[in-house]
């Protein structure tokens, strides 16, 4: 048999106790989600920033590509981009903000090598591959940006379940017991001190 909530003193007590350490928790949470609200706009911001700079990247490297096809033909530039070495540097690692896991990635950058010769190849075939690295760089940061986002949404939703589960239920369900238990404690004092006035005035 639960004897927790039986109209006691020491219940009472008890239950006061673990009121206010429950309120702690959820003032607790509280300041848990603020601060990782916080720190996810800042990386909403980061990624819009970042998806602008990109889209500017691609037209610029649109137009690159467009000129070195022109200066040396689809067929010489298909055969340098078949050429170019798969990136296989990247390495992913998690950090941690306030108990969150977000991703980081470690990227070795590698001094771009040429697998062409400079026969029949202009500078724009240079700058266009120069352009589609330095995409490649903001494609990959982008990515642990939008993973990042996902995860301060998703633990910033699980925080906020927990915190509306304490405010709007365990707490409310912990005072009403609280309150039922004293009222009924104030009962008895009051039946006892009626009690013992009676007993007083028979024995004078």
């Amino acid at each position: 048999m639960d004897t927790t909530y039986l109209p006691t003193k020491n219940n009472y007590i008890k239950l006061q106790k673990s009121l206010k350490i429950t309120k702690q928790g959820q003032e607790l949470l509280e300041r848990k989600r603020l601060i990782l609200t916080k720190e996810l706009e800042k990386y909403v911001h980061k990624v819009e920033a970042l998806q602008n700079k990109i889209f500017d990247e691609m037209e610029e490297g649109k137009v690159l590509i467009q000129t070195a096809n022109i200066d040396i033909g689809i067929d010489n530039l298909t055969n340098i981009s078949n050429g170019v070495k798969e990136d296989e540097y990247i390495d992913i690692k998690d950090l941690t903000i306030f108990g969150t896991e977000i991703p980081s990635a470690v990227h070795k950058k590698e001094i771009v090598k040429r697998n062409y010769g400079f026969y029949n190849t202009t500078n724009m075939v240079d700058e266009a591959i120069l352009k589609f690295n330095e995409i490649q760089e903001g494609l990959i940061d982008l990515a642990i940006l939008e993973n990042t986002v996902f995860r301060l949404k998703r633990a910033i939703e699980k925080v906020q379940k927990r915190s509306n589960a304490l405010e709007n239920i365990v707490i409310p369900e912990n005072e009403k017991i609280i309150k039922n238990i004293g009222e009924e404690l104030e009962e008895r004092e009051r039946e006892e001190f009626a009690r013992l006035k009676v007993v007083k005035k028979r024995i004078m």
